[in-house]
């Protein structure tokens, strides 16, 4: 019998922040419904696109969509960071002082960490994602007591040593794909040794969002036409490859297809083009519309530890294209036959065309992508291995004392 509540720590919380954000509400929300206890331990800073330095909300208990909400208030030096962010933008090598503080110096909250002494001992705590250094010093100050969901991508961050040290300090390791545990094993297994190898891929839920269809929300135009791009508009997320491979076989094919995109992020990255429409932040029904109408999702990012994004078009009835090059979606899509993936601009082009024309496949890959979902990354699914590995742990405690 599982018998503790369960706290998430993650940097921002409420207003869209990303596949981490998402990954807390969901499974504090769900957790709560299931009648396991769950609540949120997040900063007052607003967004990852608003100063990480500087305290929108009041410190407090807030509720969120249901879910108990705790703020703290952030740590406002950033002198420190920006220099260390100078020195990667001249190309200058990092020493294992600077690594520190791009995590110490970043999105943090001493006052978080301090208030979690009173919850370790009767509390099951997980933090997430390793990137953002409010995660690596709640972590560090409490090592082997608190859980670690990192979010890794192949990036230059993942082989610091702070990484490596965040990896040691874990209670347990969360996984969201077989690949991401992967990377890891090859990187860590040997440093780190079981904590690492005996880490769950438990994934991350996705299900329909229970949303009653808004007055308005299709009132938005939209193309004849289209493809989509959901989620954050970011260089590292490959946006602007996709804008110019996009532009290149609309002027090729000579079709008139657009590209929608629907999220947040940097606009400037968009191209001045009648070629793409950007909606910016739309309802949770605007959003499903908007997927639903179009002929797929696409996402070329090469660092995915999980993408939310290609599992929310099967979802809403689309097949995905996504990059050959990242492991975790090009292998989603393989084990379910889902969609296509791509290696360069002519295959991007070729993926397009067939699936404009087809239907009928587009449909196929969809309803693939459907029952991989309801197979793997039902929420009862993805929280019952969570919940086994609480349940073990605490038996373990009792047994043996906590660490």
């Amino acid at each position: 019998m599982f018998n503790k509540k369960i706290i998430i720590v993650t940097p921002w919380f409420e207003r869209f922040a990303g596949g981490a954000e998402r990954l807390a509400r969901g499974m504090a929300g769900e957790l709560n419904k299931r009648g396991v206890p769950a609540m949120v331990f997040t900063t007052c800073s607003l967004s990852p696109y608003d100063s990480w330095w500087k305290d929108h909300y009041q410190p407090g208990v807030y509720d969120v969509a249901g879910i108990e909400t705790r703020r703290f208030a952030t740590v406002k030096g950033r002198a420190r960071y920006d220099a260390v962010i100078g020195k990667q933008q001249r190309g200058v090598k990092l020493t294992p002082r600077d690594e520190q503080d791009f995590f110490n110096y970043g999105i943090n909250s001493s006052d978080l960490v301090a208030a979690l002494a009173g919850y370790v001992d009767d509390h099951e705590i997980v933090a997430l994602p390793y990137f953002h250094g409010l995660t690596h010093s709640v972590i560090n100050r409490y090592p082997g007591r608190i859980s670690l969901i990192p979010c890794f991508h192949d990036e230059p961050q993942f082989y610091w040593e702070a990484t490596e040290t965040l990896l040691r300090n874990s209670k347990l390791i969360f996984f969201n794909s077989i690949e991401e545990k992967q990377m890891t094993i090859r990187q860590y297994g040997q440093k780190v040794g079981r904590r690492i190898v005996e880490g769950v891929v438990a994934g991350v839920g996705v299900e329909l969002p229970g949303c009653e269809e808004e007055p308005g929300a299709v009132s938005v135009p939209l193309p004849d036409s289209y493809f989509v791009y959901a989620g954050r508009k970011e260089a590292g997320k490959n946006v602007p490859l996709l804008c110019q491979w996009f532009t290149s076989y609309t002027e090729q094919s000579r079709v008139n297809t657009k590209l929608v995109f629907i999220g947040g992020g940097d606009k400037a990255l968009i191209p001045a083009s009648d070629k793409f429409v950007d909606l910016g932040f739309v309802s949770e029904a605007m959003k499903q519309h908007v997927i639903r109408g179009s002929n797929g999702v696409i996402n070329l990012s090469e660092n995915e530890s999980f993408s939310i994004v290609i599992m929310e078009g099967w979802l809403f009835g689309v097949p995905a294209v996504v990059s050959a090059r990242c492991a975790v979606t090009k292998n989603h899509v393989r084990r379910c036959n889902g969609g296509l993936y791509v290696e360069d601009s002519d295959e991007f082009a070729l993926a397009l065309k067939y699936l404009e024309d087809h239907q009928a496949v587009r449909n196929t890959l969809a309803a693939n992508g459907q029952q991989y979902l309801s197979r793997e990354f039902s929420f009862d699914a993805v929280l019952a291995r969570y919940l086994r590995e609480f349940r073990q742990q605490q038996k373990s405690e009792q047994i043996y004392g906590a660490v």
